[in-house]
């Protein structure tokens, strides 16, 4: 067990194309996995909306919950970064899944390397970030409540798109690698569902994974060659 692997903004549960079939292949993918990975880090949105109420959990997912869970019963460690669109995790996913749940980007070493990963370069929880506002939408019905945090997704994504906030979040991302305090080999982050990857300065490497629902995006950092590179599920690329 020797690679470290990297996915992002699966968004599971958004009604796109099918989006059983879609499960499938991010399982096929995680099972694939199984026989070299040492680690993987999911790197937010990779449900298109969560919620943990205190005896609910949104439904479905069966799959998915199910086979990280049999990664990190085998040693896998597994990193959950909260999006923006799955934040609102409250200790299921670490007590029943067995993954490490993060607010924030974090920095760590990778056999020789030093990352630094998250959803986005923000250091805040976002928009619910109030435990205020989190108690008072606790206290609607799981079965409004999920239907109305689906709906604001999906506002969120439509206003996204049609204000070109991509590119004004991939040059947020350049400014803070760039004037980051400590060194770091590569930045890895999600939420922009275009993949790219560049050499900012000194060697340094910024990665954006893409989604993992529109390409099966992903990436691999293999301890043995130091290096790290963007693959595609699907093609094989």
């Amino acid at each position: 067990m020797y690679r470290h692997y990297f996915a992002a903004d699966v968004h599971l549960g958004l009604k796109l194309q099918d989006l059983h079939t879609r499960e499938k292949a991010f399982v096929g993918w995680l099972d694939s996995i199984r026989s070299d990975a040492a680690a993987l880090y999911l790197l937010g949105d990779v449900f298109d909306f969560w919620w943990e109420y205190k005896y609910v959990v949104p439904k479905g997912y069966v799959r998915i919950l199910g086979t990280l869970a049999q990664l990190a019963d085998s040693g896998v460690s597994i990193h959950f970064f909260k999006g923006n669109h799955d934040q609102w995790t409250y200790g299921y996913l670490e007590k029943e899944v067995g993954m490490q749940v993060h607010n924030k980007p974090l920095v760590m070493q990778i056999g020789g390397a030093r990352f630094c990963m998250g959803h986005t370069n923000e250091q805040g929880p976002g928009v619910f970030g109030s435990c205020f506002l989190q108690r008072c939408f606790s206290m609607v019905h799981p079965r409004w409540g999920v239907g109305l945090g689906h709906r604001w997704s999906a506002n969120r994504r439509m206003r996204s798109v049609a204000s070109d906030a991509e590119g004004e979040e991939a040059a947020s991302l350049c400014r803070f690698a760039a004037a980051f305090p400590h060194p770091v080999d590569y930045f890895v982050f999600g939420h922009l569902h275009t993949p790219c990857s560049a050499v900012i300065s000194h060697g340094t490497q910024l990665t954006v994974l893409g989604a993992w629902m529109d390409g099966g995006n992903f990436g691999v950092f293999d301890e043995q060659t130091g290096i790290f590179v963007l693959k595609s599920a699907y093609n094989g690329a």
